[in-house]
């Protein structure tokens, strides 16, 4: 059969030649700025766009006209906040061979370099790596905090750390379950990473706890594949080309990071490491003296690491003290709990340990129960003589029966058991978390949704188009569905 003449239409994408490293980097700091585009670089810059294109693909590396065009180029990119210090043009400029660094001796380049001698241009990468710092927040790290009780003198300690110029290369937040480790790291990161010299972050989520439709309970996949996923996700939000060879991601990321201009400092922060196996390949994939120093890595974990990880510092996590924990109920109380004293309180304290996560599903529990305040400490306080640390349990347990009392039984198991599929602490959005349940009633889901949502079960973020569980509640609903 005789091959369709394809003249004059765009290529197969395998037929495409690569970008140049001038082109992948390039395309790397157009994407900081959200909607700027190649052809608005050439209508800012005045560079046609064939121009341009050709520069991109390696086919335009001399004449004495490039080094003009790069100039305007790199004076368009500082003015939309895409550069802002001079070691990010030269980086830009230099990835094309022939290309030597600005030269202040030409008064052309001269010019450019003035740019980011001003005041102006160091104020505005300030305010471009807080804007980054925290768009990377928003968009990847699952809180559902608005306000968090006792918590000072761990962020204050946490500022040290992330400040500190020496060591503490792998700062590690331990303690068990639903202290609140990833809010703190949160709050942390988004006061103090700028301030401490960070000018870029990554956040992720490293459970790898997934149900499998038979049952049964693993560690999602490889811990190459995993880490590699986990890798990828870091690189897209630090700015870093992978190639498009999913098996060398971890290679291509480490090189990237070794890669970065000496003014770039990352923080990366890895959430969530369950086992000492996860704590073991974050080591091995990102904790080696060739990737840390001068860039940092905040964990949080269940265990301690003291001993068995360099370059650490580690903050131990514990429940509220008293005054910061009937502050925190308080706050939860809808009224209820307002004017109660300190040691009316004292026993949900003693009963809780502090532990915010128990907290707040025992003051769910006063709310939706309608029952005195003796007889639900009462309650609880019996079942912590026979169950000990699974009153988390029982409390689950106690706000899942009145969802279903609420919503009815299979609407609210469709629900919750839509979490399963996923691994432990993974968000989802409204219409995939509609879909994964198969309610089709549509009223019902709603419903349903902002019931559990009441009870603190499911969790909200970035206005209310995100949603997950808890891990222990992961583990609660489906370790022991059938």
């Amino acid at each position: 059969m005789r091959e369709p003449d394809r003249r004059g239409g765009r290529p197969r994408r395998s037929e495409e030649q690569p970008d140049s490293a001038f082109g992948k980097t390039l395309k790397e700091y157009l994407r900081r700025v959200e909607g700027f585009t190649q052809v608005e670089l050439t209508q800012e810059s005045g560079i046609p766009e064939k121009t341009l294109s050709e520069m991109i693909k390696g086919k335009r590396t001399g004449g004495w006209t490039l080094r003009r065009d790069l100039r305007s180029i790199i004076r368009a990119l500082y003015q939309k906040k895409v550069l802002l210090t001079l070691e990010e043009a030269n980086r830009l400029i230099t990835s094309i061979p022939a290309v030597k660094e600005l030269d202040e001796r030409d008064p052309d380049d001269a010019e450019i370099i003035a740019l980011f001698d001003t005041p102006v241009a160091e104020m505005g990468r300030a305010t471009f790596v807080e804007e980054r710092i925290q768009g990377v927040l928003r968009n990847n790290a699952i809180v559902d905090h608005t306000q968090l009780f006792g918590v000072d003198a761990y962020l204050e300690k946490l500022k040290e750390d992330l400040s500190a110029p020496q060591v503490a290369w792998i700062i590690s937040l331990w303690g068990e379950g639903g202290l609140g480790k990833t809010a703190i790291a949160y709050e942390a990161v988004s006061r103090y990473a700028a301030a401490a010299g960070f000018t870029r972050v990554g956040w992720v989520s490293a459970k790898t706890l997934q149900l499998l439709p038979d049952g049964v309970l693993l560690r999602t996949g490889s811990a190459e594949l995993h880490w590699g996923n986990l890798l990828k996700k870091l690189a897209s939000q630090l700015d870093i080309h992978l190639g498009e060879n999913s098996s060398g991601w971890i290679t291509d990321f480490q090189r990237g990071m070794r890669s970065l201009p000496p003014g770039e400092r990352c923080l990366l922060v890895v959430d969530n490491l369950e086992t000492m196996d996860d704590v073991d390949e974050a080591m091995q994939y990102l904790g080696s003296n060739a990737l840390v120093n001068p860039h940092k890595i905040l964990l949080t974990t269940r265990h301690a690491l003291r001993g068995k990880v360099q370059n650490l510092v580690e903050r131990r996590i514990t429940g509220l003290e008293l005054e910061p924990a009937t502050h925190f109920i308080r706050s939860l109380g809808n009224g209820i709990t307002e004017e109660a004293s300190d040691d009316e309180l004292r026993p949900i304290v003693e009963v809780t340990e502090g532990n915010p996560l128990l907290t707040k599903l025992f003051v769910t529990r006063l709310l939706t129960s309608h029952l005195p305040l003796a007889f639900v400490l009462a309650e609880l306080q019996a079942v912590n003589q026979h169950l000990g640390k699974n009153i988390v349990d029982y409390l689950y347990a106690e706000s899942l029966t009145t969802l279903e009392q609420l919503c009815g039984k299979d609407a609210s198991h469709r629900i919750l058991n839509a979490f399963c599929p996923l691994g432990a602490g993974d968000n989802v959005s409204y219409e995939a978390l509609r879909t994964y349940g198969g309610t089709e009633d549509e009223e019902v889901f709603r419903n349903t949704l902002r019931v559990a949502c009441d009870l603190s079960l499911i969790r909200t973020s970035k206005l209310n188009s995100l949603y997950s569980i808890h891990s222990l509640l992961w583990k609660f609903v489906c370790e022991t569905e059938e």
